[in-house]
């Protein structure tokens, strides 16, 4: 009786542990679907792009919808820290008087906390050599002869300030250099002193005055503590009077080891040279000047927000951009339907023909860009999210696309939860380096046709 009073409990047990067991799996495989279902019925106002597929026709409303557009002139550019600087001047056809001056300082040879010349050591020459990006770097006429004046700055450069394309400089009004005729950037440099050859590629090499010359003759010995007081750095600007048409851009690579003042010198015991080098840690910055006025054209009068304009005018060196606006019908509309979300928001744009050729090519990569209650510039929402191939802007046979789906949808959320239209329009812009962007600064435009300018929709309605 013991042993079937043993064997009934242990089958008992057995029993109830899998009932248990089973009990237990059908909670999880329950809660599961509840979590399952409670996730399908979640607030489609936070519904991610991508969730369908921005190109799928399930459930999908495709809808084309026109744009307002203008010319209108840019924001200046925030230009201490790019890869390339912008060097030159034209009298663009379309464009009018355009003018890019480098300002910037240089250090001590080896940025050494100290440097001699040596005892009774005499200057012989010193030349500002800067190096040119390539032999396709250039914008406007490649022959042009320029002249490129070379001053001291009178004012000390930080290189922990934020400069503008627009803010002016302070300038000594002595000339302290000057070099007048052709950029070559394809034609590598063979630069000999006493029995030295160096091989320089494509720069241009400007002679600095005599005057400067004794300056740094007469310092001799150079320390950190006060090089900048009396070494302040340059200003490098073009001085050309270009007729229409004339005229031209190149690109000066300032983070370059070739780029440097180049300082020829001997002393008791030998002839030597020596380079102050232009160094990351150096201050920099691009001026930029447009006066988007021409003579036969003047683009003065293409700046009219309340109509829209068939032929847009796109400028590079915070010259122009062009804006774009969505109809605040369409908008409000498109916000009634709360359950609806937005796969895809795609602008199409093509470069007018018969504006891009040799001299003038036309931007590999434009930029669309937000604007803020207070007019100014900022990344879409999508910038911050999306990769480069999904935001677009590369040009394909002349043609450029934009898709802004994440700040559509954030605008018509907005509208939604009563903060208004917030649409404050969008911007096309040239990139520059510095707009928090991957791409490097162009001098390059393009005129765009905008006549039949239209934004490609795609929404879904969750229901």
């Amino acid at each position: 009786m013991e042993m079937h009073t043993t064997i009934y409990m242990k089958s008992y047990c057995r029993f109830k542990t899998k009932i248990k067991t089973t009990i237990k799996n059908l909670i999880l495989f329950v809660s599961a679907i509840a979590l399952f279902y409670s996730s399908c019925k979640k607030d489609t106002n936070t519904l991610q792009v991508g969730f369908i597929n921005p190109d799928s026709t399930f459930n999908s409303t495709f809808e084309t919808v026109g744009l307002n557009s203008y010319t209108a002139p840019m924001d200046s550019l925030a230009t201490h820290r790019q890869s390339l600087y912008i060097l030159g001047a034209i009298n663009d056809p379309i464009f009018g008087l355009s003018n890019a001056a480098i300002l910037t300082s240089y250090t001590i040879p080896n940025n050494a906390a100290s440097f001699s010349l040596g005892t009774n050591a005499i200057v012989d020459s010193v030349v500002l050599q800067l190096r040119i990006g390539n032999d396709s770097t250039f914008v406007g006429d490649p022959n042009a002869v320029h002249n490129i004046s070379v001053y001291e700055m009178s004012e000390k450069l930080s290189y922990d300030s934020i400069y503008f394309s627009n803010r002016n400089y302070l300038k000594s009004a002595i000339l302290a250099g000057n070099f007048n005729g052709k950029f070559s950037p394809s034609d590598s440099i063979a630069n000999t002193y006493v029995n030295s050859t160096v091989k320089i590629p494509a720069s241009l090499r400007i002679k600095l005055t005599d005057d400067f010359k004794l300056k740094l003759q007469n310092k001799n010995t150079f320390n950190s503590s006060d090089f900048y007081d009396l070494f302040k750095g340059f200003a490098i600007v073009d001085e050309s009077n270009f007729a229409i048409g004339e005229g031209g851009f190149w690109y000066i690579n300032l983070n370059s080891s070739y780029t440097n003042m180049v300082v020829y010198y001997r002393n008791d015991t030998t002839r030597l040279r020596t380079e102050f080098p232009i160094l990351n840690g150096n201050a920099r910055y691009n001026k930029y000047e447009n006066s988007n006025t021409s003579l036969t054209n003047p683009l003065t009068t293409r700046f009219n927000v309340s109509q829209q304009k068939d032929t847009c005018y796109l400028q590079s060196m915070a010259g122009t951009k062009v804006r774009i606006f969505i109809a605040d019908s369409i908008l409000q509309r498109l916000a009634k339907t709360p359950q609806l979300a937005i796969q895809k928001a795609e602008i199409v744009v093509k470069a007018l023909a018969g504006f891009d050729n040799n001299n003038f090519k036309i931007p590999n990569q434009l930029t669309l860009l937000s604007t803020d209650s207070l007019g100014r510039s900022q990344l879409t929402v999508d910038s911050y999210s999306e990769s480069f191939q999904y935001i677009g802007g590369s040009v394909d046979r002349g043609e450029y696309r934009f898709n802004f789906a994440r700040e559509l949808n954030n605008i018509l959320k907005n509208i939604r939860n009563g903060v208004g239209n917030t649409h404050y329009g969008l911007s096309i812009v040239v990139p520059n380096s510095t707009l928090g962007s991957i791409f490097q600064t162009t001098a390059r435009r393009v005129v765009l046709d905008t006549k039949n300018l239209k934004l490609n929709l795609n929404y879904t309605v969750i229901k």
